[in-house]
């Protein structure tokens, strides 16, 4: 029954520490099933295993299998249930069990300093007594400093997050040979707080890598926003081109109207108007929504995508104020653009992009579909190869309680962003 209670009071803190770290996935309601699902599964098994313990199975062969069972169960769980890349997720898992292991060992050495004497039964509640209360510090720790720089790094420099899960897992090793012999733990405490320091030292430059990454994707977002800004300029350039040119042509048609209205030539003078007015059209700047922001946005790959041959359908209802900040706008619309005249672009065949931004109660929705290339994969409803630009598009919503999926279908690729200012 101790080991039965033992393992519930883990189940709990993995629980607590896994919705910390995770970036969710699902709803509320489905993550909160998800682990309450992985709750009961790891209880049972730990019902399973302990019941071994009447058998002849030793109880050391015992203990490894239950710990290979749950590490397995919590591994998979923690993988289904976050919406970070594999990458980084691998790393979120190994670094925490590291943490457990190292709370472990020092709940066991807490244990034998100051309370030997107990029971076994006593010994395995004090045990998780103590690791459950050095878990409170940890826990507040990583919320409060770490999992803001956690969070804003993103998945696309890969072989940087494989190469920091593969430190922590060598730590991990070294942390588990600590625990093989519970009997003798203490002898061993010198060389544990040695490899802890390590560990430590290993984690503040891990820290100060991801820190690193994290200035690095804002400064590829500072460059991304320079150039939709110096893009914007060129074209306020050619629309004063454009009126300047306008004036000037506009003394001439004035004086050819006053031609043809002395000469009496009525109806020339109407059907010149007229082409002049169709002229005018022409060059007008497309106007999609109230926003000036997202009318730039929108007009600019507009006339990018129609000079590509590719054929767009824009609906918007953004207006004038809206609680999304003009640099947000520019970080989503214009990666989701032109991201989409790139897709058309691969197909070779022109293609088309359709993009409906529509207001719903407190929720602003975009929706971008575009022609794209057959070789895409959607995984968990994100692009498996995902670069900068669609980093900067979830880092955006993340800061509104959003959300964005991708699905594909008969060659179209649709990405749906739903945003909760």
């Amino acid at each position: 029954m101790i080991y039965i209670i033992a393992a519930i009071a883990i189940v709990l803190t993995h629980t607590v520490c896994f919705a910390a770290m995770t970036e969710r996935k699902y709803s509320a309601g489905k993550t909160a099933l998800i682990y309450s699902l992985f709750c009961v599964v790891f209880v049972g098994v730990a019902i399973v295993i302990y019941s071994l313990l009447g058998t002849r199975i030793d109880f050391d062969r015992i203990i490894i299998l239950y710990y290979l069972v749950t590490i397995v169960i919590s591994f998979c769980t923690f993988m289904y249930a976050s919406a970070d890349p594999v990458c980084k997720k691998i790393f979120l898992f190994v670094s925490y069990s590291n943490i457990f292991t190292v709370l472990l060992y020092i709940s066991s050495i807490l244990h034998n300093a100051f309370f030997s004497n107990f029971s076994e039964s006593a010994a395995v509640y004090a045990r998780n007594i103590i690791r459950t209360i050095l878990y409170i510090p940890a826990l507040w720790i990583y919320l409060r400093f770490l999992r803001p720089y956690v969070r804003e790094m993103q998945g696309s420099q890969k072989k940087t997050w494989y190469s920091l899960s593969l430190v922590s897992f060598l730590f991990l090793i070294v942390f588990v040979l600590f625990l093989t012999d519970f009997s003798h733990i203490g002898e061993y405490t010198l060389f544990f707080a040695i490899a802890f320091l390590l560990y430590c030292s290993v984690l503040w430059i891990v820290f100060g890598t991801l820190q690193f990454m994290l200035q690095k994707n804002k400064a590829e977002l500072i460059v991304q926003s320079t150039k939709y800004l110096s893009q914007q300029l060129e074209n306020a350039k050619e629309n004063e081109r454009i009126a300047k040119t306008t004036r000037h042509d506009f003394r001439h048609h004035n004086r050819n109207i006053e031609t043809m209205l002395k000469e009496g030539k009525i109806k020339e003078a109407i059907r010149y108007l007229e082409q002049y007015n169709e002229s005018l059209k022409e060059v007008d700047p497309k106007e999609f929504c109230p926003n000036i922001t997202v009318n730039a946005i929108l007009s600019g790959f507009y006339r990018k995508a129609h000079n590509e041959g590719i054929s767009v359908s824009v609906e918007a209802d953004v207006q004038q104020e809206t609680p999304i900040s003009d640099l947000d706008f520019v970080a989503m619309l214009s990666n989701l653009l032109e991201n989409a005249v790139n897709g058309c672009k691969k197909c070779n065949s022109g293609g088309e992009i359709k993009v409906h931004i529509r207001t719903v109660a407190d929720k602003t929705v975009i929706v971008c579909s575009n022609s794209c290339a057959a070789d895409l994969t959607i995984e968990d409803h994100m692009l498996r190869n995902r670069g900068i630009g669609i980093d900067s598009i979830v880092l955006t919503i993340r800061k509104y309680n959003g959300d964005i999926r991708y699905s594909l279908e008969d060659g179209t690729l649709t990405a749906c962003v739903i945003l909760k200012p």
